[in-house]
């Protein structure tokens, strides 16, 4: 089966990168699928599909780019479960297994399919308004409830499951996968968390109050959130990429997806070891790159 590539066109590295993918591809006979824009750009107009045709025939996707690249295919249908491998073409990586020098090692191992698989969960957000579900969304990382750039603090009543929590004045909450625990969620005081564990951590941004503090919940549970606010600049994030816009007394649901992420390990190294090399390169985490 051919590998789909798919890639960030704003890094400068991508075009040449793109080719010496495809260039080790022709030499172990394995054909590749690209989206149009991609195909277009380095003048390989007959390797360019639709996203829905690279998902359904592709064996494994490359992604180009960094983490931010990586969030946004694993978050899009036609992508959901199927295996991905991030080459970090950026500064600081959590999600992309390679970087760019290891990407010919990569390529071989992925075409003698001499590779792991690990499942990463992911959330599922839905907004209701008066009843009514207005919207639906999912996220590796995270899904921030948040106000805007210019308002004023927003009152967050929380529940988890059937238990009321608190309900607190803060900038916004963090509730995030295991995967996610070192983005914004990091930033904001939470912990970090190894991401085969099945748990959401919710996080609040700076509360006014001193007892809301960072929790950890089950991913059995479901989290739900009713906005008090005076104003209507709020929103619900996806991954720091997508936005949803929020209005008073509207509730978002929050909970473990039924989809999950499919990220392709070839290195022999652990959470832990990705951790503490990652760390000690910068001590500002990002969520996107």
């Amino acid at each position: 089966m051919p590998l789909g590539i798919i890639a960030n066109l704003d890094k400068p590295t991508t075009v040449d990168v793109t080719r010496d993918i495809l260039g080790y591809l022709s030499e172990l006979g394995t054909d590749a699928m690209l989206p149009v824009n991609l195909a277009i750009q380095i003048e390989r107009t007959e390797l360019g599909f639709t996203e829905q045709e690279i998902a359904q025939e592709s064996s494994a996707i490359i992604v180009l780019g960094g983490d931010g690249t990586l969030l946004s295919v694993a978050r899009r249908w036609p992508f959901w479960g199927v295996p991905l491998l991030g080459v970090n073409l950026g500064h600081l990586g959590f999600l992309t297994e390679v970087e760019e020098r290891g990407t010919k090692e990569a390529v071989a191992m992925i075409a003698k399919n001499e590779i792991r698989l690990q499942e990463r969960m992911m959330l599922k957000a839905t907004v209701h308004r008066k009843g009514i579900r207005v919207s639906e969304a999912f996220a590796l990382n995270d899904c921030v409830v948040t106000k805007g750039a210019f308002a004023r603090m927003i009152r967050l009543e929380v529940h988890i499951g059937k238990s009321y929590l608190e309900t607190f004045p803060a900038d916004g909450v963090i509730i995030a996968t295991p995967t996610g625990s070192t983005a914004y969620s990091l930033s904001a005081g939470g912990p970090i968390v190894d991401p085969s564990m099945q748990l959401m951590l919710l996080t609040p941004i700076c509360p006014h109050m001193l007892q809301a503090r960072p929790v950890v919940i089950s991913a059995r549970e479901k989290i739900r959130i009713k906005l008090h606010s005076v104003h209507e600049d709020m929103v619900l994030t996806l991954d720091g990429q997508e936005g949803i816009r929020l209005y008073p007394d509207d509730e978002v649901l929050i909970e473990k997806a039924d989809i999950v992420t499919r990220l392709i390990k070839i290195a022999p190294r652990s959470f832990y070891d990705v951790l503490r090399h990652k760390m000690s390169e910068t001590t500002l985490p990002q969520a996107q790159l």
